[in-house]
């Protein structure tokens, strides 16, 4: 493969200067920054890149060659987006990083798209289906693929015994409430909130690579520690290729997501609850995800040459796994 990229910006919501202006959100923080390890030492080690890392400045910086990686500050009083875009305009490539929360996952993939950089993300039309559960479930049910029912949080509920609430653009396990009693239940704040009838099974994940004619190569296959608490969950990271036997009855499922949401591509998450009955899809994630860590141990090879390629930036020769998927 050509060698024609050699700067790569990356940018990562919580650890790159976005709340500079604010205090770090430290239940997110764990993930953000193993995140941002994963897909850096990944960059790294393909022969001729050079990593430009958005960081706020409050953090402890991570280290790296270098010759192969250097920081781009975002300190308190900065304009956070203004230091992006001229991050960016030193780079050949923007790998960004960010919730859908209040849309901000496609904002952060429009912003850096304005500055005439590839930028290593889904489509704008299935990052803003993605970001809401709501149109998600709507349109795998429309397909055919089983996912969990969801509604608007005030219409009548799917018949259940206990329901989850959530935020429509929520992420992780971040206000996710178990309800006993939907009608008597009442949002701890203002939001576009859903409810869902509460699916028993084993929480799980998919690590897919879709190009863009929607050919999906399945990476992994996960189990995710998630525990039930007094009325919530809570998220403990990813056991990267756990479910690895299940591998042929998610195959299609993988490829049947892709399909009914055009426009995803590069790396992509399918939160999921398997059944005996096979598998329930909980949401999916158009973006790089907690299961993307110890991705390419469990591989063998490193997967973020292949991501690249999908963008038309040969950055690397990343080995003998950097073909079309």
């Amino acid at each position: 493969m050509e060698n024609s990229l050699r700067r790569v910006l990356v940018c990562e919501y919580v650890t790159g200067g976005a709340l500079c202006n604010g205090p770090l959100p430290t239940d997110l923080m764990a993930d953000a920054q193993a995140m941002v390890a994963a897909l850096v030492g990944d960059l790294i080690a393909l022969d001729g890149i050079h990593v430009t890392l958005c960081w706020d400045s409050r953090l402890a910086p991570p280290s790296f060659p270098a010759d192969q990686g250097a920081l781009f500050p975002v300190a308190p009083g900065d304009d956070a987006e203004v230091r992006w875009r001229a991050a960016a305009a030193l780079c050949d490539v923007v790998w960004p990083i960010a919730p859908e929360s209040d849309g901000l996952s496609g904002h952060v993939a429009a912003l850096f798209r304005g500055t005439g950089r590839p930028v290593v993300a889904c489509a704008p039309d299935a990052i803003a289906l993605a970001s809401s559960k709501t149109a998600t479930a709507a349109r795998l049910a429309a397909h055919g693929i089983a996912a969990i029912p969801t509604v608007p949080f005030g219409a009548p509920a799917p018949p259940a015994a206990r329901h989850v609430v959530k935020p429509d653009d929520g992420a992780g396990c971040l206000d996710t409430f178990v309800v006993d009693d939907i009608a008597a239940w009442t949002p701890p704040h203002a939001g576009r909130w859903i409810v869902q009838p509460l699916v028993d099974g084993e929480a799980c994940s998919l690590s897919m690579l879709v190009d863009a004619a929607g050919g999906v190569r399945l990476l992994g296959c996960n189990r995710q520690k998630v525990e039930r608490g007094d009325g919530s969950f809570s998220f403990h990271g990813v056991e990267v290729g756990a479910m690895e036997h299940r591998r042929a009855d998610w195959e299609p499922l993988a490829h049947a997501i892709a399909a009914a949401i055009p426009g995803l591509r590069g790396y992509v998450a399918v939160d999921l609850i398997d059944r005996p009955d096979g598998p329930v899809v909980v949401e999916v994630n158009p973006r790089l995800s907690v299961g993307y860590v110890g991705l390419s141990r469990v591989l063998g090879w490193n997967p973020a040459g292949s991501i690249l390629a999908l963008f038309h930036t040969t950055s690397a020769d990343g080995g003998r796994e950097d073909a079309d998927v």
